[in-house]
């Protein structure tokens, strides 16, 4: 499971983007890029939108933990993050929400045989072997 560890007045959160909260985002924003863009705006309403978006993160997070055998923790509600979060944080929670939905598109490629491979240094191998 890929999260971003964020930590609000003591209870540890595991912001996650899976399915499930990719369709949640979908439904209420119309996508990522438009939730990320909804909550870049230093604003009452652009606040709103990032914690309800690391509730979304959050409860998904908490929920695969439980899946994968992990000690049951919190799932947040929007009070939460929004009675919680000190003006200083509100930077570091919209950031955790830009990492978890980056490590949620990533994917890992293994190379082939298992083995590290620099497409470059292979083409320039095969230049020096003709």
């Amino acid at each position: 499971m890929k999260a971003v560890k964020y930590t609000l007045a003591g209870a540890t959160y595991f912001l996650t983007l899976d399915g499930e909260a990719m369709f949640q985002i979908r439904d209420e924003y119309g996508s990522s890029t438009l939730l990320l863009e909804a909550i870049e705006p230093d604003t009452r309403e652009a606040f709103e939108t990032t914690c309800a978006a690391a509730v979304i993160l959050a409860e998904r997070g908490e929920l695969i933990r439980r899946r994968l055998g992990y000690e049951p923790g919190a799932i947040p509600e929007r009070e939460d993050f929004s009675l919680l979060v000190q003006p200083f944080e509100i930077v570091n929670l919209k950031n955790a929400i830009i990492r978890a939905i980056s490590l949620g598109y990533g994917r890992e490629v293994e190379p082939p045989g298992g083995e590290d491979y620099d497409e470059g240094l292979a083409e320039l191998t095969q230049k020096k072997t003709k």
